[in-house]
């Protein structure tokens, strides 16, 4: 490979690598997010339930 092509290919992954952590801080700051439940963060989401196994019963948390 030639020193140029090299240093376009070099250029092209930079500039990827700089778009997609612009993108993300952009998203973080100024993306799309909704007050309360449903911005994805998990903080609401419901606990799943615990599957029941026959025989056994589950001790209190203490």
């Amino acid at each position: 490979m030639s020193a140029s092509l090299q240093l376009v290919l070099v250029g092209v992954v930079v500039a990827c690598a700089t778009g997609y952590v612009l993108r993300a801080s952009w998203r973080t700051w100024f993306g799309r997010s909704k007050p309360g439940c449903g911005s994805g963060c998990g903080k609401c989401a419901a606990p799943a339930p615990e599957p029941e196994t026959p025989g056994r019963k589950s001790l209190p948390m203490a």
